[in-house]
C-alpha cells in the first residue's frame, strides 16, 4: 500500500466477474480488495492483481461453495507464495442463514483458512451471516490480527468487541434500504468503517457495483456529518491497517 495515492475504496468486490472494459475502467478510480469464492476465481483474481496496480488479492472459499469441490489448501498456500499482491484470505468464514445444512463443512474449511491466514500473517475478509459470534470468536482463537467483517449487520454489542480489538467493517449501498446496516454504520466510529461494492450483486433492485462509491462515501459523510474528502483519507488509512 505504500506509495499508492489517495482513493476511493471498494474493500470487497468480485472483481474477476466483471466485463475487462469494466475493470479497466474502475481500476482508474478505485483502489480494490478483489475478492474470490472458488479455486478458479482465486486463481483469477491473483492475475489481475499483477495487472493492475490498484488491485489487491483475497483468496479462499465462500461457505456457499463449500461441498460443491474439494478444498485444496495446499493449492491456496502455493498462490501466496506465488503472488505478492495476494494480501488477505477471503471471502470466507460460516453462514447459518442461507446454507446451515452445510454448517459442520463450512467451519471445517474456515479453520484451515484461517490457520493459512495466521501463517502467512494475512487479512481475513469474512462473510458471517446468522454466524457473527461463531466468526469473530473463531478468528479471535486463531489469533488473526486484522479482519475485515463484511458487510455487517450482527448485533451491536459485538461490534464494540471488534472495534475494541481493532477489526474493521465494511459497508456498502444497501445502507439506502437496509435499516441495521445502516444503524451499524450510525453506531460504528470512523476508525472501524471501509467501504464495499460486494459487486456484482443485486440487492432490492439495486446492481451493487465499484462505480457507486462515490456516492456512498459521500452519504456516509452526511451521516457522519464529516467532510467528503477528510472520510476518504480515514478510509484510506484504514485499509492500510489491514493490508500490510
Amino acid at each position: 500500500m505504500v506509495g499508492i495515492p489517495t482513493k476511493y475504496i471498494d474493500a470487497h468486490c468480485y472483481l474477476y466477474e466483471f466485463p475487462d472494459d469494466y475493470i479497466e475502467k474502475v481500476v482508474r478510480e478505485l483502489i480494490i480488495l478483489a475478492v474470490s469464492d472458488d479455486r478458479s476465481s482465486s486463481q483469477r483474481t491473483t492475475v489481475l492483481s499483477t495487472e493492475y496496480s490498484t488491485v489487491y488479492a483475497c483468496i479462499g472459499v465462500h461457505p456457499w461453495e463449500v461441498g460443491e469441490q474439494e478444498v485444496d489448501i495446499e493449492f491456496f498456500k502455493k498462490l501466496v507464495e506465488k503472488c505478492e499482491k495476494v494480501v488477505c484470505i477471503g471471502e470466507i468464514g460460516l453462514d447459518r442463514l442461507f446454507v446451515p445444512h452445510t454448517y459442520n463443512l463450512q467451519l471445517e474449511v474456515f479453520v484451515k483458512f484461517l490457520e493459512l491466514a495466521h501463517e502467512y500473517d494475512l487479512a481475513v475478509n469474512l462473510h458471517a451471516a446468522g454466524a457473527w459470534r461463531d466468526v469473530f470468536d473463531l478468528v479471535i482463537k486463531y489469533d488473526i490480527n486484522r479482519a475485515i467483517f463484511h458487510w455487517y449487520t450482527g448485533p451491536l454489542n459485538l461490534l464494540e468487541e471488534l472495534i475494541e480489538t481493532g477489526y474493521k467493517i465494511s459497508i456498502n449501498p444497501s445502507l439506502y434500504f437496509q435499516k441495521k446496516h445502516r444503524r451499524v454504520l450510525e453506531a460504528c466510529p470512523l476508525k472501524a468503517i471501509l467501504t464495499e461494492s460486494d459487486g456484482p450483486y443485486k440487492y432490492r433492485g439495486l446492481y451493487l457495483r465499484p462505480d457507486l462509491i462515490p456516492e456512498l462515501v459521500e452519504t456516509i459523510a452526511l451521516i457522519k456529518n464529516v467532510d467528503v474528502n477528510s472520510l476518504i483519507k480515514v478510509i484510506n488509512q484504514n485499509l492500510k491497517d489491514i493490508v500490510k
